[in-house]
């Protein structure tokens, strides 16, 4: 048995939608949570949810506990995790949409990897923040007080948007790569099991020395 801490995004970018046939990144990111959380008790594993201060448990307790963290309103978190202390050897999902600057990301990484702690990350995105799917003029808002932008015609920049959007995933995936970790892109437009499936199997593999 292992123990595995849990984590996603709780900041104000995972509430984004692209429209109202799908739903919020946070929604998306929460299911995904939880039924790994389902797997792995069931598995026999002990979990937990990253920076709530409980140690990792097994059994239908832990997962009533979960479920009641992931609803409390207070529970709005960072764009990125603060690195605490946890067992060598432990291992940490981090579900969220990881736009933030690589080298914030690398920052997080080193942290956890300085503990001794290896990890897979889960990168939820709304299909239009791959493709920037809209036309015309546009005024973009930053959720996170990053402020406002506009675009006379926003069909123009979908191109140069969608190449820095390939550049940083592919940097996400170097990052992890190159500490040991795992990582996975989903969308929220696609089907959930696919991306739980390979998790799940990442996290069945011995851990990286």
């Amino acid at each position: 048995a292992q123990s595995v801490w849990l984590w996603r995004d709780g900041s104000a970018s995972m509430d984004y939608a692209s429209t109202a046939a799908l739903e919020p990144k946070r929604d998306r990111a929460e299911v995904l949570l939880m039924a790994l959380a389902v797997l792995l008790v069931q598995g026999g594993e002990r979990v937990a949810l990253l920076g709530s201060g409980v140690r990792p448990a097994s059994g239908r307790v832990v997962l009533s506990r979960l479920a009641g963290q992931l609803g409390n309103a207070d529970t709005a978190t960072s764009s990125l995790p603060a690195a605490e202390s946890l067992p060598r050897h432990a291992r940490v999902v981090l579900i969220g949409d990881f736009l933030s600057p690589l080298p914030e990301v690398k920052a997080t990484i080193a942290a956890f990897d300085a503990l001794g702690v290896r990890g897979h990350m889960i990168q939820v995105l709304d299909p239009a923040e791959e493709t920037l799917p809209f036309s015309g003029r546009v005024r973009f808002f930053g959720p996170e007080a990053e402020g406002e932008a506009l675009i006379g015609r926003a069909e123009t920049t979908a191109a140069d948007f969608t190449r820095a959007m390939a550049a940083h995933q592919a940097g996400l995936a170097d990052l992890a790569r190159r500490a040991g970790w795992g990582f996975l892109r989903h969308r929220t437009d696609r089907a959930p099991q696919a991306a739980l499936l390979a998790l799940y199997l990442g996290l069945a593999e011995p851990a990286r020395t």
